[in-house]
């Protein structure tokens, strides 16, 4: 029997009605109370997938269905890392919290979380994972999930993240930002030319895949994970913003993500000879006011890297964290814990 096959087994035996139908898993992301990511987007999950499906990837993602009704999903998959060693994640790196439907009720949800997590256990050792890392998603509080798996866990760390509060005014927002940014935002606007998109074509999608390639000096990922983005964009779950000069010739593009109360910056790619440019201050700028027009609460720039940071930052991580943290008005905290795969679970 073949790996994925086994793998769906295991999971056939712990959610017996698992069925993937994309309508339910929106549906449930759009009624849910609880604070979802970018990562709790199937097409997220599938776009991970893509990205390491060089080394073998599986998407092992689950709709949770009680009384034959969606009232959960489970972003999940299964990829090997360069070390032909498999890692169970949600994204490539460490495994979400499950979220559930507005007014599930508790026992439903309990139960739920505690075949989920047998099932990790299962798969984890049908794979040879000796540790899977988990990550609470919310800011704010840790959820039933995350202190469940807490008891078990071998070790926890946090990481700091940057953030943008949406509830501000504009002009609120602004007397933040890095003194400096101020005139650089202007400047960038007069420039350069900001276009956003909402919807994009294979051409113009291609054009931003080809500026990636060109000013990293190669292919980072398959041509499949930029159409997925692309799908992702024209889903309405994504968008772009553009920089060009005068002449129309494009210069650098952001792509951002949205899911529920929240925006993301998922990747962008910039000129190197026009770093000197006020390029990325008006994308962001421009990413803020779009994400607060249309209703979210927070937009998430990145992650403030610092040199005590558990995996360490490059220098340029530390260079990039430092511009994005010049936007921030809030520097929140995400805790992270990993669990060791024992005979004892």
């Amino acid at each position: 029997m073949k790996i994925d096959q086994k793998l769906l087994k295991i999971i056939y035996k712990y959610f017996p009605d698992n069925k993937i139908d994309p309508s339910y898993w929106r549906d449930i992301l759009k009624t849910t109370k609880s604070f979802s990511s970018m990562y709790h987007l199937s097409s997220m999950v599938k776009y991970y997938v893509s990205y390491y499906s060089d080394y073998g990837s599986f998407n092992l993602s689950i709709i949770l269905y009680h009384d034959k009704q969606a009232v959960g999903i489970m972003p999940l998959m299964a990829h090997k890392n360069k070390n032909n060693e498999w890692v169970l994640s949600s994204n490539g790196t460490e495994i979400v919290e499950p979220i559930f439907k507005k007014d599930t009720p508790q026992k439903i949800i309990k139960n739920s979380e505690t075949k989920i997590l047998n099932l990790i256990l299962d798969l984890s050792k049908q794979l040879k994972i000796k540790s899977c890392q988990f990550v609470n998603m919310e800011f704010f509080k840790l959820s039933n999930w995350y202190l469940k798996i807490l008891e078990l866990s071998k070790e926890t760390f946090t990481t700091h993240h940057l953030l943008v509060d949406l509830s501000l005014s504009v002009e609120e927002i602004k007397l933040k930002f890095r003194k400096s940014y101020k005139s650089l935002i202007n400047k960038g606007f007069r420039e350069w030319k900001i276009k956003v998109y909402e919807i994009v074509s294979d051409d113009q999608f291609e054009k931003f895949r080809l500026l990636h390639k060109s000013i990293a000096g190669k292919s980072t990922r398959s041509v499949e994970s930029w159409k997925i983005q692309r799908d992702i964009v024209n889903s309405k779950d994504s968008f772009v913003i553009t920089v060009s000069d005068k002449k129309d010739l494009l210069v650098g593009f952001g792509l951002f993500v949205c899911s529920n109360k929240i925006g993301s910056y998922a990747v962008g790619a910039y000129k190197r000879e026009l770093f000197s440019k006020p390029l990325g201050h008006a994308v962001q700028m421009k990413a803020i006011e779009i994400l607060k027009s249309k209703g979210f609460q927070w937009y998430e720039i990145g992650n403030k890297h610092l040199k005590i940071d558990k995996i360490k930052p490059t220098e340029k991580e530390l260079s990039i964290s430092f511009f994005k943290e010049g936007f921030a008005t809030d520097v929140l905290a995400r805790h992270h814990l990993i669990l060791n795969i024992t005979s004892e679970y």
